[in-house]
């Protein structure tokens, strides 16, 4: 997903990651580095969490677009909640 971020960014867009719970290291490092280049708070946020993080996400209407990189049964979850939303 990291391509995503800079087209985000450089159109105005604000970045929500909500990365793995199993490590989510990666991910804060990139927020840090973020932040050290100068980026406004938050223009990259992490949201750490489950599922109930990942159904927010979905199901929020201040979301207006959702990428995705992961495994086809969990895309099509994602999917399929965010389009019901």
């Amino acid at each position: 997903p990291m391509w995503f971020f800079p087209i985000a960014i450089a159109t105005g867009n604000t970045v929500v990651l909500k990365p793995s719970e199993k490590d989510p290291t990666a991910s804060l490092w990139i927020a840090k580095l973020w932040a050290e280049a100068g980026l406004p708070a938050g223009g990259f946020n992490v949201l750490q969490g489950d599922k109930t993080a990942v159904d927010e996400l979905l199901t929020n209407p201040k979301v207006k677009s959702v990428s995705f990189v992961g495994s086809t049964p969990i895309a099509q979850y994602v999917y399929a909640t965010g389009t019901a939303a």
